[in-house]
């Protein structure tokens, strides 16, 4: 057992000073101006080491001016700026070129400032749709740029891509500290005094973007915003034995579209109240009936609402099928207790449906088979 532990850190060192001699390969050579695929070719014939990579990777990178004597890790650090192209030296002497993502070695520390894993093409696409706050876009009439007070503008914050609404936008003008947020539908007003602001949109998942706008009168402005993805380093969640789970959302129940549809159905048939049914506190009228009774209010105590609005009979044919499409549906919530006062009128719960909103830009759809 010792003897197979020191060949096993006999290797781990002897692997880790490997690595170390190719990284400190120093390139004495003229090595300027030359496409990335010339200067693997010339680095196999003067260093012998070979090179592993994409033609399309490297299509695009050249080498600049000799500037004397480098290490090879230093050039291709500054080669491989911003292309999401990563590196590592195995213990052969081969060079392999990965891209977004960076190969961990045993053995090799990592760097304690290192925070995000190498961004993905995703992220490189959308850096190029942020705007930048030098162009300014004019808002109402400019004669009366003169008058005093404040004017509104008002518009809708949608995805790029889907052209759905983005709730819960941040608009914030750095110079005057006021700001405002998007509701449920994407909608936002701000007031602001007339003259040239830069306003600042920003959301989780979002990239930030940066407008700018030459305000003389109410106006519109509609934005879009393109979706981000930013890969983290691996994240350990630990947690003690007698913790207790606890959250401010009291009595509340959601459900989301994915496990809405993994429930138990009626003759194939989705059906949002009676997946309900099976949250404890939450109890059927009787069989065949549409109500149900919350805590042991009465069915007509719950209030139900789609698009906003009161749904005062949620079946068809007796209670057995639902009203409510489930192919629209993007998630439902039930409030059993604390029930938020934006809501009010009922004693018992609400159910408030979300309904998708649907991608503007691209047509889809699905289809199913039941007995109905």
């Amino acid at each position: 057992m010792l003897k197979s532990k020191l060949v096993h850190i006999s290797f781990l060192i002897f692997l880790t000073c490997s690595v170390v001699a190719q990284e400190k390969t120093v390139l004495t050579w003229p090595y300027g101006n030359l496409s990335f695929k010339d200067f693997a070719a010339r680095l196999q014939s003067q260093n012998k080491i070979r090179i592993f990579y994409k033609d399309d990777w490297v299509s695009d990178i050249r080498t600049g001016p000799s500037t004397g004597d480098i290490l090879l890790t230093d050039l291709l650090d500054e080669l491989f700026q911003g292309k999401s192209l990563f590196y590592f030296i195995d213990t052969s002497g081969n060079l392999v070129v990965t891209k977004n993502f960076a190969v961990k070695l045993p053995g090799v520390v990592q760097s304690k400032d290192s925070k995000f894993m190498p961004p993905s093409e995703l992220y490189e696409s959308q850096a190029k749709d942020q705007v930048s706050g030098n162009v300014f876009h004019d808002i109402g009439d400019p004669k009366d740029k003169d008058k005093p007070g404040n004017v509104t503008i008002a518009g809708y914050i949608t995805n790029k891509d889907t052209k759905e609404p983005v709730p819960g936008v941040t608009i914030f003008v750095k110079k005057l500290t006021t700001g405002a947020i998007s509701n449920e539908y994407g909608f936002f007003s701000i007031s602001l005094p007339r003259g040239s602001h830069i306003l600042q949109f920003s959301f989780i998942g979002m990239r930030e973007k940066q407008i700018g706008i030459n305000l003389y009168g109410p106006g519109d402005l509609n934005v879009d915003m393109t979706s981000m993805l930013i890969p983290l380093k691996e994240t350990v969640v630990t947690a003690q034995k007698n913790m207790t789970l606890q959250r401010y959302e009291v009595g509340m129940e959601k459900i989301n579209a994915t496990s809405f549809k993994l429930m138990p159905t009626s003759l194939g048939e989705s059906d949002i109240i009676k997946s309900f049914l099976l949250i404890p506190g939450v109890q059927s009228v009787g069989e065949g009936s549409s109500g149900y009774n919350v805590r042991g209010g009465s069915a007509d105590q719950n209030l139900i609402l789609l698009y906003g609005a009161p749904v005062y009979n949620p079946s068809h044919f007796f209670g057995f099928f639902s009203a409510v499409n489930s192919d629209i549906i993007r998630e439902a919530t039930m409030y059993k207790g604390g029930i938020p006062s934006r809501y009010g009128g009922r004693i018992s719960s609400v159910l408030d449906i979300s309904t998708r909103e649907g991608n503007r830009k691209e047509f889809d759809g699905n289809a199913g088979i039941s007995p109905i």
